[in-house]
């Protein structure tokens, strides 16, 4: 059977854009390749004769964008090869012979003209707005017979799970004010990971044994009824800023009658005070509405068209049946290894910081501190075409300056561009945050500056204006055992569980300062180590490290893997699990781990940004400017950098991308100050590889009106560095 034959009868038609597929032209026997790899030499527009089929495959979720040749056995695998109108995956053919070669390049992004081979390196995950969008259809819907603490279910009035079935929803349009609506809605073929998200509910149980019963998607938001309008129910804010004081109904539910009785109600408020610092501090009490008492409210949930309400009388009443939530969104056990058990302490009191108000804007406080340099980059909040342009036009300025004076960028302008865009596209989707609005910007703004020091060397740095929390549900209120406020010993203490927004500005050096060799060739005056009067522990990439040491894309805080005692962060229960909490002194949450999960599609990045891909995605930067990717699968073995080691800090460099961290787990750790070993899901271990010291301004507390560097306008006199 010839090749052209055999190739037809197997293939299989799947269309991936960032793939650009080899050409078999059969009337001439040839085949044309864009990129083939022949040891670390890429080489572009290679033409070649066949020698034979030796297997052909089906399209993967993890593929190359190039050829590879392998000189011992003759062989080249081809990862998509078009033939006629069909096109075909995973190919692995003998080569004829070489008729033509376009050229070679030192690296693949410099070996082809078009973008997809760049992208396919260089991009960001997608944004947790566009991941609830897309399809989501689990197995099947398991039924459950009653409530538990803490669990999330589905309620249905329909005691088979079915598309047509109806499903207590939280409506999608949001009201300061009235909050969200309790909505009806089914399921189909078609369902996107917004329909079950908005359909799930997590049962919380008072000291009666009563449940108050919460949004997943919105958490800040429990169930209450509303007296003025016909008793319907409305998911409320129970967990944050509030402009008109509500509440929450507490339920109880009958697994042999299957209905949902009110029982009881609470008035939710606060007492608002200033902080030492002028920060408002805002702490919450829930106080139980006597007026709503059994004798008077003995009302039973109803549901009638598309309509939740409570009703008094029990023939009225509906019978809900509940399902187990189809995605396991508790904490995984890798965040907690010794199962430390859930406290009850209360929250800790929120705070605010700052408002998008008095951030965003031409009135704002960024851009009116900005220099008139660097404006045109933010004049506009969040994504915008006209920024973009002028950030990508200033951003290839920098790198002809730098480059002039002898300096290079430590990556590709590919790289902060990917950065900037995937960080400006951020947007709140979960009302989870005290003081957030969903729909807001988490990064507001990513802008380029390229200010001479006194020497009048350039140290050009991409500076990030950022809030400091997640898009998605932040998961604090699974936490087991969250950090204690400060007030006394711990079993007395509210507990952080609460967040708000954070008033960062953020500094990226893009400048190659190069790599330390030793983790204390970078001096500081405090760090976790030096805080830690008279420690045992050893200086190295665990203990040796700042508080913050980085940046993730959606505006979130690294911290180090180990916590402010020395011992890896996650063994004693305190991550969410996305690898994150808020500190002792509240605010906004910071990430000691990394919270990705194999199959679990709603985390900072997941497996779908791996499709169509030749390397993990972008997903932060550390303080040193050194880039941190995405983690390395097992079935990640044919993407670029797979085979080359991490070294001691969780870093390498391959296919001159540069050098760059990736997150990655550590099996069997041995902390010094720990009897026992752990496995560790790691963004940045802790230390810095880049050279800190001759980073200017970097552990001086600064602000856009002291360091020039964030690019405001700094007058000579109160320049810090």
């Amino acid at each position: 059977m010839n090749k052209i034959k055999f190739l037809l009868m197997i293939g299989l038609a799947v269309f991936f854009n960032a793939q650009a597929a080899d050409t078999y032209d059969a009337t001439k026997s040839t085949l044309t390749i864009s990129v083939v790899k022949v040891g670390e030499t890429y080489y572009s527009d290679v033409i070649i004769t066949l020698g034979k089929v030796v297997s052909v495959g089906s399209a993967s979720s993890s593929y190359l964008s190039y050829d590879t040749y392998t000189a011992t056995s003759n062989q080249l695998a081809i990862p998509q090869v078009t033939v006629g109108s069909t096109t075909y995956y995973n190919v692995v053919v003998t080569v004829g012979g070489v008729l033509s070669v376009g050229g070679t390049c030192a690296s693949l992004a410099a070996c082809t003209s078009s973008s997809a081979a760049t992208d396919s390196i260089y991009y960001t995950p997608a944004p947790f707005a566009s991941i609830i969008q897309t399809n989501y259809q689990p197995a099947s819907l398991a039924s459950a017979s009653s409530f538990v603490n803490r669990s999330r279910y589905m309620i249905s009035d329909a005691s088979t799970a079915g598309t047509a079935s109806n499903y207590l929803s939280i409506s999608s349009t949001y009201s300061a004010t009235t909050g969200y609506a309790v909505a009806s809605s089914t399921l189909s073929s078609t369902s996107t990971y917004n329909d079950y998200l908005s359909k799930l509910v997590q049962v919380v149980s008072d000291s009666s044994g009563y449940f108050r019963i919460d949004s997943h998607l919105h958490p800040n938001n429990s169930i209450d009824f509303d007296a003025t309008d016909s008793n319907k129910l409305k998911f409320r804010n129970n967990s944050g800023k509030i402009s008109t004081s509500y509440g929450y109904v507490a339920f109880e539910y009958s697994s042999s009658t299957k209905l949902l009785q009110a029982k009881k109600r609470y008035i939710y408020s606060y007492v608002i005070s200033t902080a030492t610092n002028g920060e408002s501090v805002y702490t919450p009490t829930w106080t139980e509405d006597t007026s709503f008492s059994s004798s008077a409210y003995n009302y039973y949930v109803s549901y009638l068209g598309g309509v939740y309400e409570l009703v008094s009388a029990l023939n009225l009443a509906t019978p809900f049946y509940l399902y187990n939530s189809p995605i396991d969104l508790g904490i995984p056990s890798f965040m907690n290894p010794n199962a430390i058990t859930f406290v009850t302490n209360g929250p800790a009191p929120f705070i605010t910081k700052v408002t998008t108000s008095s951030v965003e804007g031409t009135s704002g406080s960024i851009y009116v501190r900005v220099s008139s340099t660097y404006r045109n980059q933010i004049a506009t909040a969040g994504s915008d075409a006209t920024t973009k342009v002028n950030a990508d036009a200033y951003l290839a300025t920098i790198k002809t300056a730098v480059e002039t004076a002898g300096g290079t960028l430590r990556y590709s302008p590919d790289v902060y561009t990917a950065f900037r865009d995937g960080a400006l596209a951020s947007k709140l989707v979960s009302n989870s945050i005290s003081d957030g609005t969903p729909g807001q910007n988490l990064v507001p703004y990513v802008y380029f500056t390229n200010e001479k020091d006194t020497s009048g060397v350039y140290h050009p740095f991409m500076v990030v204006i950022n809030y400091g929390n997640q898009a998605s549900p932040n998961g604090l209120v699974d936490i087991p055992h969250p950090p204690g406020d400060s007030s006394g010993a711990y079993t007395n203490s509210k507990v952080t569980r609460y967040s708000s927004l954070e008033n960062y500005i953020s500094k990226i050096p893009m400048k190659n300062y190069g790599q330390v060799t030793a983790v204390d060739d970078n001096t500081f005056t405090s760090n976790q180590w030096l805080n830690v009067p008279g420690t045992t522990a050893t200086k190295n990439v665990y203990t040796y490290s700042s508080g913050d040491n980085g940046l993730l894309i959606d505006g979130s805080v690294m911290f180090p893997t180990y916590n402010n005692t020395l011992i890896p962060a996650h063994v004693t229960g305190e991550l969410s699990a996305g690898g994150c909490h808020v500190g002792q002194g509240g605010g906004g949450p910071h990430c000691h781990a990394d919270g990705y999960q194999s199959g679990q599609g709603l985390g900072l990045y997941n497996d779908a940004d791996y499709l169509g891909r030749t390397h993990p995605p972008l997903i932060g930067f550390g303080y040193d400017g050194i880039a941190l990717f995405g983690i390395y699968r097992s079935t990640d073995t044919a993407m670029l950098g797979y085979s080359t080691s991490l070294d001691a800090f969780g870093a390498h460099d391959h296919d001159s991308i540069g050098y760059h961290y990736h997150a990655h787990t550590v099996v069997d750790h041995k902390a010094e100050l720990l009897t026992y070993t752990t496995t560790m899901h790691v963004l940045m271990k802790g230390a810095y590889i880049g050279k800190t010291n001759s980073i200017p301004c970097f552990s001086l507390s600064s602000t856009l009106n002291n360091n020039p560097y964030l690019g405001g306008t700094v007058a000579t006199s109160a320049r810090i560095c």
